[in-house]
């Protein structure tokens, strides 16, 4: 199989994991409001609520996709916790929201991504990579366009570390810059999940069978999370583990080489990298409460640590490449994490997809960086960047330093 038919395979396998996963969570999701019978358990969906001398009626539909309309007591349905028969769908949710509130919720998000712009500057600065500040800015809103918008096509960090690259021939030393920036701010989504689940744990805030399936993930996750970084910043390990010989045997070795060479910076300077570490957490604390906001918006109803615990293992494993962009598989471990008996998966999913839809809005100003600079093919920044084979005479230009010179 060529490579572009393997690509277009892998692609379509992904985006047929994401329509399956979509398909679940919606056939979870009721778009009006409804009410279960307390009989059967069926699902009524309520068009009209009014009061008839003593008794609370409504007039329902029976099923998701239309039947007769009755008039039904509203003793005859399962009553919802905190009061009430009638259970919110994704519309009744969506209108309902605190729009103030949720505006205010989505500045977090940008702040977060100020956070990251420093974190990867500061990064590059270990490299001796001098840019300004209001550079990293800009690309790093420039990946946030690419990674919300066109998801799956390429990445947009491996943008941000092609537009990186002009300011420097040491190309390798950029991209690996903004891996290492990537790797920093997942274990730091694991590290706060870990921290969370240990105050709540400790603190008597749920019990440990509510919280169990967290922590299986954090179980999880932390060990692999240590296991990546110490594989990027030790050859040693990577030798012990036959993991430096079989890169040495893939077509792009050269510049997997150049950015290994570029990690042994990382190694000696570990305790200038240990300066990403508190502007990871202010990024990641920014990032969720933006969630956790908007959940206050919709009026959710959870506890605010259940945020910051739920919110990092949804988007670390969101992050694992199942589907593009983590469409499908985001939404579902959303209604999984945070649906309970007195919050329907309709409000859920209501909170996912702004969750979704913010950062899309904040991949704006990244689209003028696009627009009003160079603009290469994405196939040509794949290759230059050393991400796939290059050929002829540009072969040196992923690498660092400059290409050889002809004789």
């Amino acid at each position: 199989m060529s490579p572009r038919a393997r690509k277009s395979a892998i692609i379509l396998v992904k985006s047929t994991i994401a329509v399956a996963l979509l398909g679940w969570v919606f056939s979870r999701v009721h778009w009006r409001s409804y009410a279960e019978d307390a009989a059967t358990g069926g699902t009524w969906t309520v068009l009209r609520q009014e009061r008839r001398g003593a008794a609370e009626m409504l007039l329902v539909r029976s099923g998701r996709l239309g039947g007769p309309e009755q008039w039904r007591p509203a003793a005859a349905f399962r009553p919802v916790p905190g009061g009430g028969v009638v259970r919110e769908g994704f519309l009744a949710s969506l209108v309902r929201i605190n729009v103030p509130l949720a505006v205010l919720g989505s500045l977090g998000f940008g702040v977060s991504l100020l956070i990251c712009a420093g974190r990867w500057w500061w990064l590059l600065r270990i490299q001796d990579i001098h840019i300004s500040g209001w550079e990293a800015v800009r690309l790093t809103f420039l990946g946030q366009f690419f990674n919300a918008v066109v998801p799956g096509t390429v990445g947009g960090d491996l943008v941000k570390a092609y537009y990186g690259a002009k300011h420097t021939p040491r190309k390798a030393a950029v991209l690996l810059s903004v891996l290492v920036d990537r790797g920093v701010g997942m274990a730091g989504l694991a590290l706060m999940a870990t921290a969370m689940l240990a105050v709540v744990l400790a603190g008597g805030l749920e019990r440990f069978e509510k919280v169990r399936s967290a922590a299986v993930t954090v179980a999880v996750l932390l060990p692999v999370t240590c296991l990546g970084a110490a594989l990027l910043l030790s050859r040693r390990l990577r030798e012990l583990l036959g993991i430096e010989k079989l890169l040495r045997r893939l077509p792009g070795w050269r510049h997997l080489e150049s950015a290994v060479e570029a990690a042994a910076v990382y190694r000696r300077r570990l305790g200038a990298v240990a300066w990403a570490v508190p502007m990871t957490f202010a990024s990641h604390v920014a990032f969720v409460g933006f969630i956790a906001v908007v959940g206050m918006a919709l009026s959710v109803p959870t506890a605010w640590y259940n945020y910051y615990l739920y919110g990092p293992l949804i988007y670390t494993i969101g992050a694992v490449p199942v589907t593009p962009g983590g469409v499908g598989l985001v939404e579902t471990l959303f209604v999984d994490y945070f649906r309970s008996p007195t919050c329907t998966p309709s409000t859920i999913l209501v909170l996912a997809m702004l969750a979704r839809l913010v950062p899309v809005l904040w991949g704006i100003p990244g689209a003028v960086v696009a627009v009003t600079g160079a603009r290469p093919h994405l196939q040509q920044i794949r290759r230059e960047m050393g991400v796939e084979p290059d050929a002829g005479p540009r072969a040196g230009v992923a690498g660092d330093g400059p290409p050889p010179q002809a004789k």
